[in-house]
């Protein structure tokens, strides 16, 4: 749902997203099955410890669909809706270990497509509807149920459950996003406290170039990790990401930024787009960043990434 009062030239400002509920697309065309069993994974290790009670369709094609409701829409600030979305559901996805959660839908998680429950299932290869329809399904027939099973309950229409709203969830998300702007948080802070601390964060976030990001000195631990690849000449994706993004966070120049990258690499730019052989043009990956409006990695992934492997690592004072 998005707020139409701020529609621009009668388009929809998808930086309006009203954001009362979280929703997972679990896909896989070869093998449905494993969609099933990376929701029940998920059931047992997220939702049944905190209390939460998912909403879960069949899509009537090769996957699940699935809603966790808040309480309340979150009050955050619209310069920071998309990139919360995303990282919070990349973290669920890889700390859950979800293989089947569709990490195209995870990039576009405020304007995705969804299916219309009750509505039957249009094949791709004949245009035709299949007589398999989206329905609704409980937790309990997820837990028991065989695939073979659920889809014998898609041959028609079933009742379309209501929301169960769940504070814990929102509180999840609301922390997930303090930890994002290395804003500190207890237990005993209050969610409209919190909400406070994240409207002065979004105040300096910015989607737009790097003139406009909230400028953060680089941390040692990332300049440690620079060191260390220029002396190996060898970064891979996912450092080669860390680095990329603490120097957009820095406010680093395009030519700074080249000159990093071609110093870990010592050859042609190539077409891996960290850089081009003009330092003055910025690689493709750091053009798509800035486009996204993605900021450095917070202290948590740094960790999980090995790259804070240590309590005294710089970045925990950063």
């Amino acid at each position: 749902m998005f707020d139409n009062l701020q529609d621009i030239e009668g388009k929809t400002d998808y930086d309006s997203a009203v954001i009362d509920t979280i929703w997972f697309d679990f896909d896989d065309n070869k093998d449905v099955k494993k969609c099933l069993l990376d929701i029940r994974k998920f059931i047992r290790k997220y939702c049944k410890p905190r209390d939460i009670t998912p909403r879960i369709y069949l899509t009537g094609g090769k996957g699940f669909q699935m809603n966790i409701d808040f309480h309340s829409p979150l009050e955050f600030p619209d310069s920071i809706k998309r990139r919360a979305l995303r990282e919070y559901l990349m973290y669920l996805k890889k700390e859950y270990k979800l293989k089947t959660l569709d990490e195209r839908c995870i990039n576009n998680s405020v304007s995705c497509l969804r299916r219309i429950p009750n509505t039957s299932y249009i094949s791709k290869l004949t245009n035709e509807p299949t007589g398999v329809y989206c329905i609704a399904v409980t937790v309990e027939e997820v837990m028991k149920l065989s695939i073979e099973e659920i889809y014998g309950l898609a041959m028609e229409p079933r009742s379309v459950p209501k929301r169960i709203k769940s504070k814990r969830a929102l509180r999840d998300m609301v922390d997930f996003t303090c930890d994002i702007f290395d804003i500190e948080h207890t237990v005993s802070n209050s969610v409209i406290y919190l909400y406070d601390k994240l409207k002065e964060a979004g105040s300096y976030s910015s989607i737009g170039s790097t003139e406009e990001r909230y400028i953060k000195a680089p941390r040692k631990c990332i300049i440690e990790l620079i060191e260390n690849n220029i002396a190996l000449n060898s970064s891979n994706h996912d450092n080669n990401n860390v680095i990329a993004l603490e120097l957009l966070d820095a406010g680093k120049t395009d030519t700074e930024i080249s000159f990093v990258f071609s110093s870990i690499y010592n050859e042609p730019a190539g077409d891996y787009g960290w850089y081009n052989d003009d330092p003055t043009i910025p690689g493709k990956q750091i053009v798509n960043m800035r486009a996204k409006g993605l900021h450095r990695y917070n202290k948590r992934r740094l960790r999980e990434m090995g790259i804070c492997n240590s309590d005294g690592c710089p970045c925990e004072r950063s």
